[in-house]
C-alpha cells in the first residue's frame, strides 16, 4: 500500500455507516455483518470523511479544532487512518 500523504483524497464507503447508539451513548460503525465501536478520535475522522476530502484538510481542521500543531496531529493520525485504509473502512480516491 502507498504511504498516506496530505494530498490524498479519502472517503468513507457508503456501506460503512456511523450511527448513534442510544444504549452505549457513543457512535457505532455499521459495516457488513459487523458492528464496530470506534474510539472518539476514529469517530472524528470518519465523520469528516462522509464525502471525499483531502487528508490534509482533515489534519488542518482537527488542528484548528483542538488548537494543536498540524504536524503533531498528522503524526498521531497517520497510523490510525492508514489502518482504516488497510481494513477498507476508508478509501483513497484517485484524483
Amino acid at each position: 500500500m502507498q504511504p498516506l500523504t496530505r494530498n490524498d483524497i479519502l472517503v468513507r464507503p457508503s456501506w460503512a455507516r456511523l450511527k448513534a447508539c442510544k444504549v452505549r451513548g457513543h457512535p457505532v460503525l455499521l459495516v457488513p455483518e459487523q458492528v464496530l465501536y470506534p474510539c472518539p478520535t476514529t469517530v472524528e475522522v470518519l465523520e469528516r470523511l462522509e464525502s471525499p476530502t483531502l487528508y490534509g484538510a482533515v489534519i488542518d481542521a482537527l488542528a484548528a479544532d483542538y488548537d494543536a500543531p498540524a504536524d503533531v496531529i498528522e503524526t498521531d493520525l497517520t497510523p490510525l487512518v492508514s489502518g482504516l485504509l488497510e481494513q477498507g473502512y476508508v478509501r483513497r480516491i484517485d484524483a
